[in-house]
C-alpha cells in the first residue's frame, strides 16, 4: 500500500506541474461564475416566465414579466454564448504569466486571434442555391461552447509563440529612454505580436483553401471536440474519470485537480450543448455532463462524504468518529469533504478507501439508468457546485422534482455501502486501542 500510494503521489506532482492543463483549470475556474450567471439567466427564459414548458404553463401570471425575458437573453448570450472568448482569454493571461510576458497583452492576443481565425461572413441562401444575402459578423456558432476547443488550441499555439517571440532581442524595437516604460514595452512587443496573429491567419487561411471553403473551427470541432465528447460523455470513459478522481483523493491528492484540465472542458461542453438544446426548444440528451459530475460523483463532497458522515450517525458507537462526524456534516451540506477525507481520515485507510470508490461508481451506475429510462432528467443548468443535495438535482434539471429526488436516493444508496464499513472500521479501530492499552500495561 505504501508503496503503490507512493508512486501515485510521485505521478500526481508531476501532472500538477503540467503547464497547460494548469492554465486550462485556472481558466475554467474563472469563467465558472460567468457560466452560473448564464445559466441563472436561462433558468428565467427557459422554466420561469415561459408559458411553453416553464411556470408560466401553470401560473398565467408570471408572464406579465416576460418583457424581461431579452434582458436575461442578452446575458445568456453575453456569458455561456460568448464562452470561447472568456476562455480564451483567461487562458492567454494565464499562459503569459507562466510564460513571463505580459499577461493581460496576451489575453487580448488570444482573443484577438480567435477572432481572426473564425469566419466573418454567412452566406444566407434559397432551396435552389441562389444567394439571398451575406451577413457579416462573427457569430454565437464559433463563441459558444462549440468553439471552445477551437479557442483553446488556438490560444495556446499564438501565445506561445509570442512567448518565444518575445525572447529574440532582434525583434524589439527599443525606445528612447525618455518614453514612458508603458508604451516603451508596447512597441517591443509589436513585432513579435504582429508575427504571431499573421502566422495563425495564414494558417486560417490554409485551412479554408485546402478543405474547399471549411474554417479551423470546423475541424477541431469535427475531428477533435466531438470525439473527445463522445469519450468523457461515454458510461465507461466517464468511469475511468470517476476512478481516478477517487483514487487520487485516496491517498490525500486533490483528485478533481489532477484531471480538471481534461475533464472539465469536455464536462461543461457537454452540460452547455443540453442548455442549447433546450433553449432551441427541444430536449437535453448528454446524461453525462458537468451537473451529473457533481450528483452523482461528488454530493456531499467527492466520493458521497455527506454518506459517510450519515452513516457514522446511524451505526457509529465510538466518540471520536461520531465527534468528527459532528464537524462534518455542515460543510458536507454544502459538498465539502475535506474534513471526511483527512478527519476519519479515508486517505490511506484500506477499509473506508473500499466503499468511497464503490458508493459512487454505484450511484454513477444508478443515475444513469434512471436517466436512461426517463425517471431522472437530464441536467442542462450549471449551479454553484456548494448546492445543497435536492436543491442542486432540481435546479439544474429546471425545476423538476424528480432530478433532486433522485439525488436524495442516490445519497441513501451511498449511505447504505458505507455503513457496514464504517462497523467494520470501528471494530479495527478498538482493536488496535486494546492492543495499545495492553502494551502500555
Amino acid at each position: 500500500m505504501d508503496t503503490f500510494s507512493n508512486h501515485l503521489i510521485n505521478f500526481g506532482q508531476k501532472v500538477t506541474k503540467i503547464k497547460i492543463l494548469k492554465v486550462i483549470r485556472s481558466a475554467f475556474q474563472q469563467f465558472m461564475p460567468f457560466t452560473i450567471i448564464g445559466a441563472i439567466a436561462t433558468l428565467w427564459t427557459a422554466v420561469i416566465c415561459n408559458n411553453q414548458n416553464g411556470l408560466g404553463a401553470l401560473w398565467e401570471p408570471i408572464m406579465k414579466l416576460d418583457f424581461l425575458n431579452p434582458a436575461f437573453t442578452a446575458v445568456n448570450f453575453c456569458t455561456i454564448g460568448c464562452i470561447s472568448i472568456g476562455i480564451a482569454l483567461f487562458m492567454g493571461i494565464e499562459l503569459g504569466k507562466e510564460n513571463g510576458v505580459r499577461t493581460t497583452f496576451a489575453g487580448l492576443l488570444a482573443v484577438l486571434s480567435v477572432f481572426i481565425v473564425s469566419p466573418i461572413q454567412n452566406i444566407v441562401t434559397n432551396d435552389e442555391g441562389e444567394v439571398l444575402a451575406t451577413i457579416k459578423g462573427i457569430f454565437e456558432n464559433n463563441l459558444s461552447s462549440k468553439g471552445m476547443f477551437t479557442a483553446m488550441i488556438v490560444t495556446i499555439v499564438v501565445v506561445t509563440i509570442f512567448s518565444k517571440l518575445c525572447q529574440v532581442e532582434q525583434l524589439k524595437i527599443k525606445m528612447p529612454e525618455q518614453v514612458p516604460p508603458g508604451i516603451s514595452k508596447s512597441f517591443e512587443d509589436l513585432i513579435p505580436a504582429g508575427l504571431s496573429v499573421v502566422i495563425i491567419s495564414f494558417v486560417g487561411l490554409a485551412v479554408n483553401l485546402l478543405t474547399g471553403g471549411l474554417y479551423l473551427n470546423d475541424l477541431i470541432s469535427k475531428f477533435i471536440q466531438q470525439p473527445l465528447m463522445g469519450i468523457g460523455g461515454s458510461l465507461p470513459g466517464f468511469l475511468v474519470f470517476a476512478f481516478l478522481i477517487l483514487l487520487f483523493w485516496s491517498v490525500g491528492i486533490h483528485g478533481e485537480s489532477m484531471v480538471s484540465g481534461i475533464l472539465n472542458p469536455l464536462m461543461t461542453a457537454l452540460l452547455l450543448e443540453n442548455l442549447t438544446m433546450v433553449q432551441a426548444g427541444g430536449e437535453a440528451t448528454n446524461i453525462i455532463n458537468w451537473v451529473f459530475f457533481r450528483i452523482f460523483l461528488c454530493t456531499g463532497g467527492t466520493g458521497f462524504g455527506l454518506a459517510l458522515t450519515l452513516a457514522i450517525f446511524l451505526v457509529g458507537k465510538r466518540a471520536d468518529n461520531r465527534a468528527i462526524a459532528k464537524v462534518a456534516i455542515v460543510p458536507n451540506l454544502f459538498n465539502i469533504v475535506e474534513v471526511n477525507i483527512f478527519g476519519v481520515p479515508i486517505v490511506l485507510n484500506p477499509i473506508l478507501i473500499i466503499p468511497f470508490i464503490l458508493a459512487p461508481i454505484v450511484c454513477i451506475l444508478f443515475g444513469y439508468f434512471m436517466t436512461f429510462i426517463g425517471l431522472c432528467p437530464v441536467y442542462y443548468i450549471q449551479l454553484p457546485w456548494t448546492m445543497p443535495p435536492f436543491l442542486f438535482g432540481f435546479f439544474a434539471s429546471g425545476g423538476n422534482f424528480m432530478g433532486g429526488l433522485i439525488q436524495i436516493i442516490a445519497v441513501i444508496i451511498s449511505t447504505l455501502i458505507y455503513m457496514p464499513f464504517v462497523m467494520a472500521y470501528e471494530k479495527q479501530q478498538n482493536k488496535e486501542d486494546e492492543l495499545r492499552l495492553e502494551s502500555e500495561n
